[in-house]
């Protein structure tokens, strides 16, 4: 390292200086260093209408045992007043809808750096919307419109219009999606009853009847090609699980009771269910199954007041979105934690 000392400076006439320079910048160049000083760059402008920072908390703080684990929530703001749907087409995209007031359809999106501000999709929606991705920047809606009908609207690098589906609807529906060119949806009816209607990407089904008496709402989920799994509460407060194993639906399970109100499901795989409610007390609830074995609830986070939404886009990652007690949207995930 060479090192030139002030009073070394003041020794010298102002040539013998230029030479000292003119030696340091030679030596470093010859070294392959360069020294450049220039004024500190601005901050980059972030894209059109999206914020130029994700939250603060959303990357959970290192654990000592490095495992998965929940991170705290993240205030994402906001006034809505129905639960929301979240979707993801591949992994570090979240795409969240939420009903507002005049019940109309809001969306955000998080594109792996950051959230975009809030868009409006329009009017007329009773209860909250189902959203699923059915591949890379393909998004299906389904809502129940103020006529009791179900509507569905969907995003092919451009928003589509609503599009009537018919049906009577007395709960908000759930979607999902095993392949590109699949869509199931279920609904519950008029006589409290399970109905589902399926896309094969050619033509939709007629509603098909799966019975049962619900007290809410389904929720429904893909754990693979030909499968799906369909929770829901029971006019008995009970937890029930029907399930597609691709030629058949098999006999309803239930799955303890207690339950005080609707279910939110996601999957990172076949043998991988994860559940969560709204507990007493605002707390949101978890538990899974592993293939083999279910866990018992445990509280996982407080302060929300309606149906949580949940999605996962990898093994061992999933994402929750539900409301705060100020109508505002929160979110929270699940993720392995680096050690170092």
């Amino acid at each position: 390292m060479l090192v030139v000392l002030p009073h070394m400076i003041n020794t010298y006439r102002r040539s013998s200086l230029l030479v000292i320079l003119a030696s340091v910048v030679l030596l470093l160049a010859g070294t392959g260093v360069f020294l450049i000083v220039r004024p500190a760059a601005r901050a980059s402008t972030p894209s059109q209408g999206w914020s130029n920072k994700p939250p603060a908390s959303f990357f959970p703080a290192p654990s000592p045992s490095g495992g998965p684990q929940w991170s705290d929530w993240d205030d994402l703001g906001g006034s809505f007043n129905a639960g929301p749907s979240v979707t993801s087409w591949s992994p570090q995209r979240l795409d969240v809808f939420v009903r507002a007031a005049g019940q109309t359809l809001l969306h955000r999106a998080y594109n792996g750096t950051s959230w975009s501000p809030t868009e409006d999709l329009g009017p007329a929606i009773v209860g909250g919307p189902g959203a699923v991705a059915r591949g890379a920047d393909r998004i299906e809606i389904f809502v129940r419109g103020a006529d009791n009908q179900l509507w569905r609207k969907a995003w092919n690098g451009g928003w589509m219009d609503y599009h009537p589906m018919g049906g009577f609807l007395t709960s908000s529906p759930a979607v999902t999606s095993w392949a590109p060119n699949r869509l199931d949806v279920f609904v519950r009816g008029s006589d409290n009853a399970l109905y589902h209607r399926s896309w094969d990407g050619i033509g939709w089904s007629a509603y098909e009847r799966l019975g049962s008496n619900l007290e809410g709402a389904p929720a429904a989920v893909s754990r693979g090609p030909n499968l799906i799994d369909v929770f829901f509460r029971g006019r008995d407060n009970h937890l029930y699980q029907m399930s597609y194993d691709g030629s058949e639906w098999r006999s309803l399970v239930d799955l303890g009771g207690g339950l005080h109100s609707d279910i939110a499901v996601s999957s990172w795989g076949a043998d991988r269910l994860d559940l969560f409610r709204k507990g007493d007390d605002n707390v949101l609830e978890h538990r899974s199954w592993d293939g083999t074995n279910w866990t018992d609830w445990v509280s996982i986070g407080t302060g929300i007041t309606d149906t949580p939404s949940a999605v996962s886009w990898g093994r061992n990652r999933i994402d929750v979105l539900a409301l705060g007690t100020n109508g505002q949207l929160l979110h929270k995930h699940f993720s392995l934690v680096r050690t170092s």
